[in-house]
């Protein structure tokens, strides 16, 4: 390994949850600080061999468990759950807790941001309020606008209603899933549109913290987050001067088989926002840092982050 991993906890802006949070120390001189905002039902720990690469190039990494995912929980119970109000912003604001937190011992060090996935909306809603303290960011495994995603807030809303907040909707599961494996014919399983690498689909099926069932009020959240962050208005409400970099699989049905990723891309570009950069993987999956050819996918970043570090 080339990192020191330290852990502990802060207390979550709910107000309840203690979150988790993990950080990683290189061996070597310290270039550059890489937080990482998770996706969806799994949690930082499952990125140690991304880290490990990062901390070998001088990158100290840090990230927590979002509210309802990995060691930020109470009990089994909590999976899935964010909180009875504001759920998503709760998560933005945590992410929020854990920047000052590292900021405060490391204040001179150029500070990226990696969200992927759920992870990509929430840092998304975070640029909106905190971009300009950042010098970059990688917006992993995102999407565009999804035509189905004003119904899908609506019957959460209503399921919610009927079931409570916690309550895990199979057919909701169903629905909130359905098509993400189209085209896969080899290999299939539940998980096989995360990544084409089938050891790792089997890691995550029989990993009890990463395959469960969302309850509603994380669904909701969660399209109530994304929603937000790939309406048109949104490529105008962050700062257009930060670097951006934009990564995927062509075959990620979150980012609608590439087309949801290129319209973010030239929504950024029309709004005037500088220094994107998009990375659009031939035959890739949902889980680009996971995937067959996942160290071209960490060479590319780090190539990237360079730009904006100044040399040792």
């Amino acid at each position: 390994m080339n990192y020191r991993k330290t852990c502990s906890s802060f207390k979550s802006s709910n107000k309840v949850n203690d979150i988790a949070y993990y950080i990683y120390e290189p061996l070597c001189d310290i270039r550059g600080i890489l937080q990482i905002s998770h996706g969806m039902c799994e949690y930082i720990e499952r990125y140690e061999e991304f880290i490990d690469y990062m901390a070998s190039q001088g990158i100290l990494v840090c990230g927590n468990d979002h509210l309802g995912h990995g060691n930020s929980i109470r009990s089994e119970d909590d999976l899935g759950y964010f909180a009875p109000e504001n759920g998503w912003k709760h998560l933005v604001k945590d992410l929020k807790c854990l920047t000052d937190l590292v900021k405060e011992k490391y204040p001179f060090v150029p500070y990226f941001i990696l969200g992927h996935s759920m992870g990509s909306f929430l840092l998304r809603a975070y640029i909106m309020e905190y971009g300009s303290e950042l010098r970059g960011v990688i917006i992993s495994g995102t999407g565009g606008p999804n035509p189905l995603a004003g119904f899908g807030e609506y019957l959460s809303k209503f399921m919610i209603k009927r079931k409570g907040q916690r309550y895990r909707s199979k057919l909701f599961n169903k629905i909130f899933f359905h098509g993400f494996n189209k085209g896969i014919r080899e290999d299939l399983s539940t998980f096989s549109w995360l990544t084409h690498d089938t050891s790792i689909v089997t890691q995550y099926t029989n990993n009890l913290k990463c395959n469960y069932i969302f309850t509603l009020n994380g669904f909701h959240n969660l399209i109530k987050v994304q929603r937000l962050t790939t309406n048109r208005a949104w490529a105008n409400s962050i700062p257009k001067d930060i670097p951006k970099l934009i990564i995927s699989g062509d075959k990620d049905p979150v980012g609608n088989w590439g087309k949801g990723i290129n319209y973010t891309y030239n929504s950024l570009l029309k709004a005037n926002v500088v220094d994107v950069t998009l990375k659009l993987y031939k035959d890739g999956r949902h889980e680009m840092l996971n995937e067959i050819n996942r160290y071209e996918v960490y060479d590319d970043i780090w190539k990237w982050m360079k730009q904006y570090i100044s040399p040792l």
